[in-house]
């Protein structure tokens, strides 16, 4: 029964994700210029093009070090490889697991503490502090992308309301997450809640030794939050990474343009990339979604339409076939890594 139920999981992940590439070649069939499309990608600069993978390299090593230091802080010792390594593992469920943008944390937490000695609590708490990290980076981006845009241009109501819009779910999606961190009584119910879930699927557990294995990771979790929360100065050197991090990521967006000779308009891409990344964090993350919501809102605010399309597979190239290249790798080399250890033990 488990293959047949695991085989029906990976074809409904696999349907998606072909409906979303299909629509967004729908998209570029009906209603883009293709001819055009093409003659402007011939003329990429290749140099300047190059730079954005390496971007993209340079803000997986700093989200990395965000997460190596915040493991520091807790006493939790790792080498800065195994955290680029599982970094890059975190990227590659990030991008292939339909979810609500927290499928990298879990899969980091869950092969650190496979592959350590380290208490599944202390990853969790290093994981969720780095997260509430680049959640409040978005936020803060969306917030001056919005006001740029405001007083540049003369703005649809309806689009300025729906932007308004994603900055409230992002701000309520960061209180949330802030404040299950903090309330133990809250994380609680929601464990309770995961763990009916599990049972009624999986009859066979034993519940109350889920209850337990869920409290000593609780007890854990919210003990090493707080001391995430009490040292403050500890914190500088991941937010400062955190922000080299965000810089590098955008900058892709930014490569991408200069790369085919177009200006860089600050407050578009600053736009485009956080509406992506914030609709990804709630669960719109599947294959061809993220390219329609770019190219649509880079056309909705004055980019050319071919422009907006070719820097949007530019990008994508970069931050989807290029990351799920290496990290594909990554999942191997963490895999056959962990399979070794287990053997030795």
């Amino acid at each position: 029964m488990k293959p047949a139920r695991n085989n029906s999981k990976s074809k409904l992940m696999w349907v998606v994700l072909i409906a979303g590439l299909i629509a967004f070649v729908l998209y570029m069939i009906f209603y883009i210029d293709l001819s055009e499309v093409a003659s402007i990608l011939t003329k990429t600069n290749l140099t300047v093009y190059a730079g954005a993978f390496v971007a993209y390299l340079l803000y997986t090593c700093c989200s990395a070090m965000v997460w190596h230091r915040l493991l520091d802080n807790l006493s939790a010792k790792i080498t800065k490889s195994k955290a680029f390594l599982y970094t890059w593992v975190g990227l590659f469920f990030d991008a292939t697991v339909p979810q609500l943008g927290w499928s990298g944390e879990v899969s980091k937490t869950y092969l650190l503490a496979k592959d350590s000695k380290i208490e599944t609590g202390k990853i969790g708490a290093s994981v969720v502090g780095q997260k509430i990290i680049s959640m409040t980076l978005t936020v803060v981006a969306l917030s001056t992308g919005l006001l740029l845009i405001l007083f540049k241009y003369s703005f649809p109501i309806e689009s300025t309301l729906l932007i308004c819009l994603i900055l409230f779910l992002s701000i309520l999606t960061l209180f949330v997450v802030y404040y299950v961190s903090i309330k133990p009584s809250a994380t609680k119910k929601i464990v309770n809640l995961v763990i009916k879930i599990i049972k009624f699927f999986r009859k066979r557990w034993s519940e109350q030794e889920l209850i337990t294995k869920a409290d000593e990771g609780l007890n854990s979790f919210h003990s090493d939050i707080d001391k995430l929360k009490s040292n403050p100065k500890g914190l500088i050197q991941p937010i400062i990474f955190a922000i080299c991090g965000f810089i590098f990521e955008v900058s892709v967006v930014f490569l991408s343009f200069a790369a085919l000779g177009q200006p860089l308009p600050v407050d578009v891409v600053l736009i485009v990339f956080t509406l992506t990344g914030t609709l990804q964090t709630v669960g719109v993350a599947f294959f061809g979604f993220p390219e329609l919501i770019m190219s649509m809102t880079f056309m909705a605010l004055y980019i050319d339409p071919s422009i907006a399309i070719s820097v949007t597979l530019l990008t994508r190239a970069v931050n989807l076939w290029f990351r799920l290249v290496v990290s594909y790798t990554a999942l191997q080399l963490a895999g056959i890594k962990i399979i070794k250890q287990n053997k030795d033990r």
